[in-house]
């Protein structure tokens, strides 16, 4: 077999794999939003829109691109994710859920704000939010985690936000009144 024959089988298996896990998180998206209110992008768009966003910050910690608060507290998280909408024109942005990592999801920003949490719940992980016409991101992570500089508090279940860069927490923070 070539290497030709050997990476076609390798698309193949990946397209099949894409089509299972977006069948999967159709169904689950289905009980939490009314149906034809949100839209698969396909794959060639997601692929195109990934390749060129923001890459992960290489020092979250040191560069503080992150904001941390207890589940009990998700109404702050809510407020970033509000100062967030606000950069972007438009009434929709785009969502990725890690565990359904087969492309992009087209959503309304209203939809957004109704059902984060169970967006969350569903990835059972994590979501990236992305401006369709940017390039910026914010990532919100549900995880048992230390809180940073509480460390005596010992892990607790939070949730866990990463801005792409920046300029992007510097205008999430002007818009809201989190101290971020």
């Amino acid at each position: 077999m070539t290497d030709k024959e050997k990476n076609r089988i390798v698309e193949i298996r990946w397209r099949i794999e894409r089509e299972e896990k977006r069948s999967k998180l159709e169904t689950k998206l289905n009980s939490i939003l009314p149906k034809n209110s949100f839209e698969f992008l396909s794959f060639e768009e997601s692929d195109s829109f990934q390749s060129k966003t923001d890459d992960w910050p290489n020092d979250k910690w040191k560069e503080n691109l992150y904001f941390q608060t207890e589940l009990e507290k998700a109404q702050l998280i809510e407020n970033i994710i509000k100062s967030f909408l606000c950069l972007i024109k438009g009434s929709e942005l785009y969502i990725f859920l890690m565990n359904y990592n087969f492309g992009l999801i087209k959503l309304s920003k209203e939809k957004l704000i109704d059902n984060w949490v169970e967006l969350i719940e569903i990835d059972n992980d994590e979501i990236y939010l992305f401006n369709p016409k940017g390039t910026e991101f914010i990532c919100i992570e549900k995880t048992e985690e230390f809180i940073s500089e509480r460390e005596n508090e010992g892990r607790k279940w939070i949730y866990e936000m990463t801005f792409s860069n920046k300029k992007l927490k510097e205008k999430c923070e002007s818009t809201t009144h989190n101290n971020v």
